[in-house]
């Protein structure tokens, strides 16, 4: 009876001992211990840690926070102008056959310099209509002085002096107009005069400048007023620029413009404001800016798009290089150096590699280094520099990433993810 009541109790105590030998709480204490890094410490929210192979091989720089002074940019778009006294569209004041062009695109040319020769029958018979006007005005003259004789001696009546009088000036008038509708043609009256008749026209550049387009061929049939060249003085060339209106109050006069244009997109063009358009485009909701190149425009052409940026005042303030910023939504983010801690996990991975950890001055032999995100608030901007407004109070030797920012938030999220590769 003894032995039955001792077997009895050995059954009910060994699925008890099984039980217990295979419990899940083993499997919870080692994922506590997985929870833990490699150096039994608990990873802080926010921190990414970097081995010195790592460091290595994105270059990561380090630096302090520095006051210097930034400007503020104002961000524009325009084109390359002219203004209109310094822009031409040639035509002609007279229908006629083009008999010769004597300039190419591009060629310089000066005011007055003949462009291009027209002809046309009728410019033949406005030649020859002047030297008849020419002719009967000297006979009606004659006449005029010699009935004006004749009423001074009280022999001729007043009737046939005004009647001479009244064919003489009629007569001059004439002369007068044709004279002045060959002028404009360009035609010597006084050679026409004198018996000459020219056979064409010369159409000239009423500015200097530069012909940028022609717009007739040899043969060609051109009515008056119809565009037959286009003439630029490009030495009056200058940046018009459209500021919107929410920063119409931050520009002035004499402030620097830097832009680029696209034929030059690695170079950067320096101007000086000399002018604010005093018209609000409604559609466009901005103002023109004139403003005046301080360099060569020899490679400028009028049309050419510009992107600009206007510096606005300058103020000091705490910076870091725009490299040390990282950008994540609407929030921007520095990372700092906040310590370090034991590497040997780090090393026999190295060493499993084939990899030797690189001796750095800064950093302590076995150690790898730990980096903190810190949230801030950006402001001016210049010269690759960019203001930053702290939300927490740092040290003044505090060591912040200038280089390599973007690589540690990526290390930093592929420890969220858990991934190891």
């Amino acid at each position: 009876m003894q032995i039955k009541s001792k077997i009895n109790v050995l059954l009910f105590v060994l699925p008890l001992t099984f039980a217990a030998c295979g419990s899940p709480e083993e499997p919870v204490a080692e994922q506590e211990n997985h929870s833990e890094d490699a150096e039994g410490h608990a990873a802080e929210e926010g921190t990414v840690r970097m081995s010195p192979q790592q460091m290595e091989a994105i270059g990561l720089q380090l630096g302090t926070l520095q006051s210097r002074n930034l400007s503020g940019n104002i961000t524009v778009t325009g084109e390359l102008e002219v203004p209109p006294q310094s822009e031409a569209n040639v035509s002609a004041t007279v229908g006629g056959n083009v008999q010769e062009i004597k300039v190419i695109e591009g060629d310089k040319v000066r005011k007055g310099q003949t462009l291009a020769l027209l002809t046309h029958p009728e410019l033949v018979q406005m030649q020859v209509d002047l030297q008849e006007a020419a002719s009967r005005q000297q006979y009606l003259e004659q006449e005029y002085q010699r009935q004006q004789r004749l009423y001074e001696q009280k022999v001729g009546s007043g009737r046939d002096l005004q009647e001479a009088t009244s064919n003489y000036n009629t007569s001059k008038a004439q002369v007068e107009g044709l004279k002045s509708r060959l002028r404009i043609l360009g035609l010597n009256t006084g050679s026409i005069l004198s018996g000459k008749i020219f056979q064409s026209v010369p159409v000239v550049s009423p500015i200097s400048g530069y012909v940028q387009k022609v717009n007739i061929t040899n043969g060609q049939y051109v009515s008056p007023q119809e565009q037959m060249f286009s003439v630029v003085d490009r030495s009056q060339l200058h940046a018009d620029f459209m500021v919107f209106e929410k920063d119409v109050s931050k520009v002035k006069v004499g402030q620097k413009v830097s832009f680029t244009v696209a034929n030059a997109a690695g170079r950067e063009y320096m101007a000086t404001v000399y002018n604010m358009s005093p018209a609000f485009e409604k559609d466009a909701r901005a103002v023109h800016l004139h403003a005046d190149i301080e360099e060569s425009i020899e490679n400028l052409i009028p049309g050419m798009y510009l992107e600009g940026r206007i510096a606005t005042d300058t103020t000091t303030a705490l910076a870091l290089p725009e490299t040390a910023l990282v950008q994540e939504g609407a929030q921007s983010f520095i990372f700092i150096k906040t310590g370090e801690v034991d590497a040997e996990a780090h090393a026999d991975e190295a060493n499993r590699a084939g990899e030797k950890a690189p001796a750095t001055g800064e950093q302590t032999a076995g150690k790898v280094w730990v980096f903190k995100q810190v949230p801030v608030v950006t402001g001016a901007s210049n010269n690759g520099w960019i203001e930053v407004k702290l939300l927490q109070p740092l040290p003044d030797s505090a060591q912040i990433v200038y280089k390599g920012a973007y690589n540690l938030i990526a290390e930093m999220k592929k420890g969220e993810t858990g991934d190891d590769d």
